[in-house]
């Protein structure tokens, strides 16, 4: 029988396996840029859909690494795609490549640029060093604190942003084949998804993954893995396969799934649940290519088990969540009242950063100490002082119109 339950966070992290799946990028920007980089250096097949490509997108299609198609979106061009995302500056081609990706083309990865309800999935912050990859999310509410985190991070362990713009970094001229997981975020409130489990008890890594959709919102249907069982399957936004035996002839149901994890043997599905440490809305997701000691910077090697418990020793019930929440609620009024996105980027960065007590001194953010008390809305918020930092908050945005 299918389960609801209130919902707490809003994205499921998964890495997405892309290799030669393809891939389609309507827009012609830098926005469009760092999706096709992205997509690229996951090994996907990448078409582009636009009238004017930037030099980078325009050098890319010379040398055979994308197909770059210079017109508008026509209808039909999202046929037979694996992923798709629409990065114009016309919101109504924007709809129309959601419609006919989703709606009428049944494809469940989609992804329009800053339109959380035209999106299946949110792009993820990204770091990678050597085989770690490491994502992080705020389940949409501060990409402001999500990319200081993520500078943080890239510090840390010595490592750098997976998907910067290509003139800020120096990657080698082929970007295929590099087999490096491509993070995402479901949006998963309301979708039905099913695990298929052969044993009257499930492994707990299925019961994790379970409970963690349910607190994302979505409908969960668990079943055996018979042929009656997997013949409802084909309305299912994604499919957990838990220890069972895909070899079966039953499974051949399975080959019409997009999105499909099989829990013992990631290799065979589309997409990997990663390793996570959350604080509520504050998602990081740990992954690697290869499971053996990894080398970070020059510190030496770190399993990702004792990545795990370092991000969440400093992370994990730390003010984080709260902070994020209190972040979030103040988006509406942020966005009624400051008209531009450049506006409430500042904003937003000088609330996160400032202390007002300590002009040009930057919050700590428990980044380096976790006992750090200086006077900044992040700590106004960890000690209980919400009333104070909305005040402070709130008189920041009058200062800003």
């Amino acid at each position: 029988m299918p389960q609801c339950a209130t919902f707490d966070i809003m994205f499921y992290p998964a890495y997405l396996n892309l290799q030669n799946r393809k891939c389609l990028v309507v827009g012609a920007g830098i926005v469009a840029e760092r999706k096709v980089l992205s997509l690229l250096r996951s090994g996907g097949d990448v078409t582009l859909i636009s009238p004017e490509a930037t030099e980078t997108n325009t050098n890319w299609a010379r040398s055979n690494q994308i197909t770059w198609h210079k017109r508008q979106f026509q209808s039909g061009d999202t046929e037979g795609m694996f992923l798709v995302c629409a990065a114009t500056d016309l919101p109504e081609i924007n709809t129309q490549v959601f419609k006919e990706a989703h709606k009428g083309g049944g494809i469940n990865l989609v992804n329009v640029v800053d339109v959380i309800p035209e999106c299946t999935f949110a792009a993820a912050s990204v770091i990678t060093h050597e085989d770690l990859t490491i994502s992080i999310s705020t389940s949409g509410k501060s990409p402001a604190l999500s990319r200081r985190i993520r500078e943080y991070l890239e510090t840390k362990f010595s490592a750098v942003s997976l998907y910067d713009e290509p003139s800020e970094t120096n990657f080698a001229p082929s970007l295929q084949g590099h087999s490096l997981p491509y993070p995402v975020y479901f949006l998963l409130e309301s979708r039905h998804c099913i695990a298929i489990s052969d044993s009257e008890k499930m492994s707990e890594s299925l019961a994790q993954r379970l409970d963690l959709l349910l607190r994302c919102g979505a409908t969960v249907e668990h079943i055996a893995p018979t042929a009656d069982s997997l013949e409802r399957i084909s309305d299912a936004f994604f499919v957990l396969v838990d220890d069972a035996d895909s070899e079966d002839s039953a499974f051949a149901a399975l080959d019409q799934c997009q999105l499909i994890e099989f829990i013992n043997a990631p290799e065979l599905g589309t997409f990997t649940t990663p390793i996570l440490v959350s604080d509520s809305d504050l998602i990081i997701s740990i992954s690697a290519n290869q499971t053996e000691e990894i080398g970070i910077g020059t510190a030496g090697g770190y399993s990702i088990g004792s990545v795990q418990i370092q991000l969440a020793h400093q992370f994990e019930n730390n003010g984080y969540g709260e902070f994020i929440d209190f972040l979030g609620l103040l988006r509406p009024t942020v966005m009624e009242s400051i008209p531009t996105q450049k506006g409430r980027q500042r904003y937003f960065d000088h609330l996160i950063d400032h202390v007002p007590e300590n002009e040009g001194q930057k919050c700590c953010l428990a980044f380096e100490n976790s006992n750090c008390a200086l006077k900044c809305a992040f700590n106004m918020i960890r000690s209980g002082q919400t009333d104070a930092a909305r005040q402070y908050a709130l008189q920041w945005i009058s200062e800003s119109v």
